[in-house]
């Protein structure tokens, strides 16, 4: 199978409905709240849905964003439109690039697709996540052997996460943890407006994490002394899409 590149500028739109009740689902599984509860809202299902060919064992979610156009209220309706807009060769591998846009948040994914580089496409630039010299805050986070099923039922039902035979032939000894609730665990508790964070390794359920936050917004996370997550909120006001 092969990345079908047709789905460069497709554009959907669909309805989401959520409750105080999924709020709270999200909370019990990242560890608590944050406005990051707005990425697994609007991208339902996960950030891989729509990778038409791809082969699925081989996708990686690579990077997310988030902008908060305002105060996303405790339950509510709205239109999401979702555009894959951009197909980036990174040599051995393809990165595709998903935007999720509502009148509450926009929330952008990256998936790296290994083996799919090498048509000679645009390589794209990378965001710098660079962290302070000074001293911040470092807190720890066990996760439980079911944490990935818990985050499941946040909506996002990518195999990698609960599958065990689907996640060796992806090449893991196991179903691996979904980056946004490492991420999801990282922030939780943080009210920002804006978010970045770049995914740097696997974490398996059962692992400890160790969080080093700087009260600037940097922050990144370590699971068995390797880093897993680096990234950076915004705390002011301004957003600028």
């Amino acid at each position: 199978m092969m990345l079908d590149h047709d789905i460069l500028g497709v554009v959907e739109r669909q309805v989401r409905t959520w409750s105080a009740g999924d709020a709270e689902v999200y909370a019990a599984a990242a560890g608590g709240y944050s406005p990051a509860f707005a990425i697994p809202l609007l991208q339902h299902g996960g950030p891989q849905l729509g990778l038409t060919g791809a082969d699925m064992t081989q996708v990686l979610h690579a990077e997310q964003s988030l902008w908060l156009h305002g105060k996303l209220p405790p339950h509510g309706s709205t239109v999401v439109t979702k555009t894959v807009t951009d197909i980036y060769d990174k040599g051995s591998g393809a990165l595709v690039v998903s935007t999720w846009e509502s009148e509450f948040a926009t929330t952008r994914s990256s998936c790296f697709i290994k083996g799919e580089g090498g048509f000679g496409g645009e390589r794209g630039g990378t965001r710098e996540f660079t962290v302070p010299a000074k001293r911040h805050e470092i807190s720890y986070f066990r996760t439980s052997p079911d944490q990935a099923l818990r985050y499941r039922e946040t909506g996002d039902v990518n195999p990698m996460h609960h599958d065990p035979e689907f996640a060796r032939r992806a090449g893991f000894a196991g179903p691996i943890l979904h980056g946004l609730c490492t991420l999801g665990i990282t922030v939780s508790g943080l009210d920002f407006t804006e978010l970045h964070a770049r995914f740097t390794a696997p974490v398996t359920p059962g692992d400890e994490l160790r969080i080093e936050r700087w009260p600037t917004g940097e922050f990144r996370t370590f699971a068995n002394d390797r880093q897993v997550l680096v990234g950076s909120v915004r705390f002011s006001e301004v957003d600028d899409g």
